[in-house]
């Protein structure tokens, strides 16, 4: 009998010792959930913002305005600085465009997508020096420069990656037509690709050129952004932001869908953690710290 309270005894213990580990597992996993805090907002005076690009050496922040229609040959659009506090500092400082989108430096060189043209813009004049024409059904939509010294542009309407060679734009990859290439990020090994219409993220070795998917049902994939230890950040254009592991899984840190607030082409600086995302039609940027 005496045994049998004894092991009793053991078994309530042990029973009793083990909640308080599962608690802590599950406070771990929640507290291990990465999430966005906001920062700032700026003030309703961009007009349509599609793209924020980081300027580093110049400690600005570059923002593409379309100006209302994001397909439209309309000349009304222009790109804007804003300061890291998010303070417009020159709403119109080069215009001339019709509906610029996505952004990337060389230098002293901005380049940005114009529907069927990459722009070049001098950054010191704050002047258009150059024009890369594409296709008229192209779409050109996002753009990435690399640590290799070139310009890559993706387009949306013909689903290809082009490379800025010697002033003229070369495809290097082309899918199927119809996924829509949106958001992309150069790396050493391949780039990263996200879609609007098969809402896909994708990596293509530089290698073998040959696309596997990384993630689905990416909404309406607009933007990629590395974080700097593996993971990722992508955006879906209706209004959702996802944290990417480097496994793939994928995990929803905003969502402003009902809002009807979208989630354009963000911008992430690893120094900071912080997440800078322009909300179209609702004419703001937003900064967002991320939580980890």
């Amino acid at each position: 009998m005496k045994t049998i309270l004894y092991l009793l005894a053991i078994l309530m213990l042990a029973s009793c010792n083990s909640k308080p580990k599962q608690n802590n597992e599950k406070e771990a996993t929640i507290a291990d959930t990465p999430k966005l805090e906001l920062i700032w907002e700026s003030d309703t005076l961009l007009r349509t913002p599609e793209s924020v690009l980081i300027d580093a050496a110049n400690d600005i922040l570059y923002v593409s305005n379309v100006n209302m229609n994001p397909w439209e040959k309309d000349g009304n659009g222009f790109i804007s600085k804003l300061d890291r506090d998010g303070n417009i500092t020159e709403l119109k400082w080069v215009d001339g465009m019709s509906a610029p989108k996505g952004m990337g430096l060389l230098g002293n060189k901005l380049f940005v997508t114009d529907i069927d043209a990459l722009v070049e813009i001098d950054v010191e004049s704050g002047s258009i020096s150059a024009r890369y024409p594409a296709t008229s059904d192209a779409q050109l939509n996002d753009v990435t420069v690399g640590e290799d010294g070139n310009v890559y542009v993706s387009a949306s309407g013909t689903s290809k990656i082009y490379k800025l060679e010697k002033g003229i734009l070369a495809p290097v990859f082309e899918g199927k037509g119809d996924e829509r290439f949106n958001g992309l990020y150069w790396e050493k090994d391949r780039m990263l690709l996200v879609t609007s219409g098969s809402s896909q993220f994708i990596a293509i070795p530089w290698e073998t050129m040959e696309a596997s998917v990384i993630s689905e049902n990416m909404g309406a994939g607009d933007a990629v952004c590395g974080i700097g230890d593996g993971n990722y950040i992508t955006t879906s254009w209706s209004g959702t932001i996802f944290f990417v592991d480097a496994k793939g899984k994928v995990t929803v840190l905003l969502d402003t869908q009902e809002q009807e607030e979208n989630t354009a082409d963000a911008a992430f600086c690893q120094q900071e953690n912080i997440l800078y995302v322009p909300t179209f039609f609702k004419n703001q940027v937003k900064a967002y710290k991320l939580i980890r």
